[in-house]
């Protein structure tokens, strides 16, 4: 009887360390995708992480400039306005954490051009939560470098 409550402990342990190695898997994709939608200049490509319900928190100064919370709609048409006159020329994650199951927060570093033409490196900060089987953005807050 030890040895079957035993093996049965072991596979959840082993079962939920697999759902919260691929939800973590799953977080980091998102997180690309942020990168890639802005690097590529295309505000569309966010939507597959934009969320259905609720708002994304955002902290925009270069990009924005804007602050509050919008629906994904808005976070969109924010994000296509800034890259109609601004560019990301790079989006690189330098740190990222994540459960794996209800939360993950990616730490990144972005070259930009504003929309007056000027250079600059800002710090991305991204955090993202489960809704419905995918990872949505919950929050980008932008930072100075």
């Amino acid at each position: 009887m030890r040895v079957a409550i035993s093996a049965f402990a072991i596979l959840l342990a082993f079962t939920a360390h697999t759902g919260a190695a691929e939800g973590d898997a799953q977080a980091r994709r998102a997180t690309a995708l942020f990168g890639s939608a802005l690097t590529s200049g295309h505000a569309d490509g966010l939507r597959p992480i934009l969320p259905q319900r609720g708002k994304v928190r955002l902290t925009l100064v270069l990009l924005g400039p804007e602050e509050g919370a919008f629906g994904a709609n808005q976070v969109e048409a924010l994000f296509r306005d800034f890259l109609a006159g601004g560019k990301v020329s790079s989006f690189v994650v330098e740190r990222f954490e994540s459960d794996g199951a209800s939360s993950a927060l990616a730490h990144g570093k972005a070259a930009i051009v504003d929309r007056d033409g000027r250079k600059a490196r800002i710090g991305v900060h991204l955090a993202f939560e489960p809704e419905d089987g995918r990872w949505v953005l919950r929050e980008v807050k932008e930072s100075a470098e």
